[in-house]
């Protein structure tokens, strides 16, 4: 499980970006950094398919974040955004 979580995870990091305006994109994904486990639950939520592991502290994080962000990040998968909003606005 951890090597597709590190090549889904690299395969992100290697996609080609537009900067977004006003925003340093490593700030991008900071206020999910902080909540333990919070990147690893996403990324085992797009290839399990199962958005409920997901907790409501990852949920808020990520409901805070930036919707350019979201889309610059999860370019690789781009169902998956608005299928976590929708559960995690129902957290």
């Amino acid at each position: 499980m951890k090597i597709v979580y590190m090549a889904v995870l690299g395969t992100a990091q290697t996609l080609p970006t537009q900067p977004i305006p006003g925003q340093d994109q490593s700030d991008c994904l900071s206020s999910l950094e902080v909540i333990p486990d919070c990147i690893p639950e996403i990324f085992r939520s797009i290839i399990n398919g199962e958005i409920g592991n997901v907790g409501p502290s990852c949920c808020r994080a990520f409901l805070g974040l930036d919707a350019d962000c979201v889309t610059q990040t999860f370019v690789f998968a781009p169902f998956f955004p608005p299928t976590l909003a929708n559960h995690c606005s129902r957290r």
